[in-house]
C-alpha cells in the first residue's frame, strides 16, 4: 500500500477489517476505492463470508395439516377451537 487510494481488497486481513474501513472512508453512498463492486453496501464481498461463518440457519417453516375445524383429542373425542381458544366438544 502506498497511499490511501491504492487500498484494495488484498490490502485487508479479512472482511470485517475490509467492512470497517469501507464505511469509515466514505461507504456505499461515495465508495472512492470501489470496495463494494457489487453495490450491496458491503466491501469485499463480506456478505458470503458472513454466510459461511454464521451456523444460523432458518428454521423450515412448520407443517400445519389440519383440513377442516375438527380435532381429535386423546381419548377419541372431537372438539372444535372457539375465538376464545378454548375446546368445544359439541361442534363437529
Amino acid at each position: 500500500m502506498t497511499g490511501l487510494d491504492s487500498y484494495d481488497c488484498s490490502d485487508f486481513p479479512n472482511g470485517a477489517a475490509a467492512q470497517k474501513f469501507f464505511l469509515a472512508s466514505g461507504g456505499p453512498i461515495t465508495d472512492p476505492r470501489n470496495l463494494d463492486g457489487d453495490g450491496d453496501g458491503l466491501a469485499c464481498e463480506w456478505r458470503a463470508q458472513i454466510l459461511k461463518m454464521s451456523t444460523y440457519r432458518r428454521p423450515a417453516p412448520a407443517v400445519r395439516r389440519s383440513y377442516s375445524n375438527c380435532y381429535t383429542g386423546p381419548r377419541g373425542g372431537t372438539y372444535t377451537i372457539t375465538a376464545t381458544g378454548n375446546k368445544n366438544y359439541g361442534g363437529c
